[in-house]
């Protein structure tokens, strides 16, 4: 069960602090509501409590997940597909899964794909998309503001 102050990230939304959990009576049923405060946006989202499994709603890493997945940022990419639509088709689908390992990954191809000549308008959206994804949780677990998060996970990158 969420509780008031639990911190949860959404894979399409991003991270957010839950501010209430709420029961309310509709078309005579009684359910359960959370409110979440999403990071970005300045958004608010209420979700039936039943309908949490299909946001793929989960809380934020810890500090030492997060380092490691960090890390990975770092690295060199092994293999890096070729034909831009199918990257972006692969970078989409591991946004999707809301797992902040397979975030940091696609960030660290794109990283790379930046530093040796750019990457195509529609991966750059992506990159931005990820970036503050990734930015968003990281501001939640390290207690530190999106543009630090960013400038975190820039140094990485270098």
């Amino acid at each position: 069960m969420l509780n008031v102050g639990d911190k949860v990230f959404i894979p399409i939304f991003g991270a957010g602090i839950v501010y209430i959990v709420e029961n309310k009576i509709i078309a005579d049923k009684d359910s359960v509501f959370i409110g979440i405060k999403l990071l970005l946006g300045n958004m608010s989202l209420i979700i039936p409590i039943n309908k949490v499994k299909d946001y793929k709603l989960r809380n934020v890493e810890t500090i030492e997940k997060a380092e490691k997945c960090l890390k990975i940022i770092a690295t060199e990419p092994t293999i890096i597909e070729k034909k831009w639509s199918k990257r972006y088709r692969q970078s989409n689908e591991k946004i999707t899964e809301g797992n902040l390992e397979k975030e940091c990954e696609v960030l660290r191809d794109l990283y790379f794909l930046k530093k040796k000549g750019g990457i195509p308008p529609g991966e750059y959206k992506i990159f931005n998309k990820v970036l503050h994804l990734v930015a968003s949780e990281i501001s939640l677990i390290f207690d530190i503001t999106i543009s630090d998060a960013c400038r975190k996970i820039e140094n990485f990158a270098r």
